[in-house]
């Protein structure tokens, strides 16, 4: 079968053996597959996330040295199966990306030739973890589930309320994920902060109530002019340092991973605010600790999601419930993977592209 690697930072396409399923695990044919911030990550700085890996849990989650097959946004036609499993030939499935094998956890998407990520041809997925596209939803909206789940975990991260008014720092696809599942949740207004255009045009799009350009206004002033109230009941917290009797509780999301943000959310957050930090950055970084302490900000960090948040949202997206299709900003076969990873690299135009490896 043909596979997308990455090996030494370079993508190539290369003919692997077939996979052979293991106890509980499914083969199938990879019908859809979007390329994530992380994949470019991994593509890029190889080293610097299997080392800040092994330093957080011990073990690194990629191997550096070998090459990579990645791809875990996926859905897929179901190839074959084994007597007395829930799925046939032809179910088109989605799945969170791990194998649970007796020798350990593999991760789909960042694992070495025995474990074939969404950028090829055929891939194993744990029937335990997989799951039926309901409801005739397209493979290409389906294969939305994994990046809209790792949105809808952050959202309830943040534990959000009616009166809440949140504020999503960075449009890329996360972010505007978030913006549409607080849309669904109908938390706002929301307000929204990118330097873009095109993606300030496309957080809009997606659910923004009051779309901000940093370079021009102020995301904290903005926001302060859409969370006032009259109403106490309405109000957040209240400081006799920083007020806010006249201000709805703040919700931000920072959705950028590069060193100094989460000191300028802090240095711009009001009192009493929550941040949940779902950018990943792969540098050190360093805050003043007086900011969060003096204004008592609640912050939170975010990865991946729970089995329930995953099928959870692949529900919403079949039932229609939750708009994610602004998203999508194309499609490529195997041999444009290359040209689509150069073009996410330069995000001014592309969210999300999808890989079709069958096509």
């Amino acid at each position: 079968m043909r596979s997308a690697i990455v090996e030494n930072n370079q993508m190539k396409i290369v003919d692997l053996p077939e996979p052979q399923p293991r106890e509980n695990e499914l083969l199938i044919k990879t019908l859809v597959c979007g390329i994530c911030g992380s994949d470019l990550h991994c593509r890029h700085h190889t080293h610097e996330l299997a080392n800040s890996s092994r330093d957080v849990v011990g073990s690194t989650i990629i191997d550096a040295d070998k090459p990579i097959l990645m791809g875990h946004e996926f859905v897929g036609e179901v190839l074959e199966t084994k007597e007395g499993s829930p799925f046939k030939a032809g179910d088109q499935v989605v799945s969170l990306p791990f194998l649970m094998r007796d020798d350990g956890l593999a991760m789909i998407g960042f694992s070495s030739a025995d474990v074939p990520g969404g950028f090829s041809e055929q891939m194993l997925v744990d029937s335990r973890l997989t799951m039926k596209v309901p409801n005739g939803l397209s493979p290409e909206m389906a294969s939305l589930t994994e990046p809209m789940a790792v949105a809808l975990h952050a959202v309830n991260r943040g534990e959000p309320t009616r009166n809440h008014v949140p504020l999503v720092i960075g449009c890329g696809p996360i972010g505007l994920a978030i913006i549409a599942v607080l849309k669904m949740m109908k938390i706002g207004p929301i307000v929204a902060s990118d330097f873009s255009k095109a993606r300030r045009d496309l957080a809009r799009k997606m659910g923004a109530d009051v779309v901000v350009n940093p370079a021009e206004n102020s995301p904290y002033d903005s926001w302060k002019a859409a969370a006032q109230t009259a109403n106490p009941e309405e109000a957040g917290p209240i400081s006799p340092l920083f007020g806010g009797a006249d201000l709805r509780p703040s919700l931000i999301f920072e959705c950028v991973g590069v060193p100094g943000l989460i000191q300028n959310v802090c240095a711009g957050a009001p009192y009493g605010a929550r941040v949940v930090v779902v950018g990943l950055c792969m540098e050190k970084d360093a805050m003043m600790p007086s900011y969060p302490v003096m204004k008592e900000i609640d912050i939170r960090f975010v990865s991946f999601y729970s089995g329930e948040e995953f099928g959870a949202t692949l529900n919403y997206l079949a039932n229609g419930e939750l708009e994610a299709g602004p998203l999508i900003s194309g499609s490529v076969d195997l041999n444009g993977i290359e040209a689509a990873f150069d073009r996410l690299g330069k995000p001014e135009n592309d969210v999300k592209i999808l890989v079709k490896p069958s096509a």
